[in-house]
């Protein structure tokens, strides 16, 4: 008969409490790097929203002074 995968092993309290902390460590690294990426995501969606902005003023036939002005008001 087949082995159906590994066996829990019996660890002690100390040895557990290690993996716990060492599995806490790893995620917390892997929280920081999604927080980088998160972050990095956020700067590109501002980016495209500007540069959208930009191109409707640039398309409104409107001198950046009279879109600002514009805006000023709201």
């Amino acid at each position: 008969m087949a082995g159906r995968g590994r066996r829990k092993q019996n660890l002690t309290l100390d040895e557990q409490l290690i993996r716990t902390e060492e599995e806490i460590d790893e995620l917390e690294l892997r929280m920081e790097e999604l927080q980088k990426k998160k972050e990095e995501i956020e700067e590109q969606i501002a980016g495209q929203k500007k540069e959208a902005l930009y191109q409707a003023a640039i398309h409104s036939g409107k001198s950046m002074e009279e879109v600002l002005a514009l805006l000023e008001r709201v």
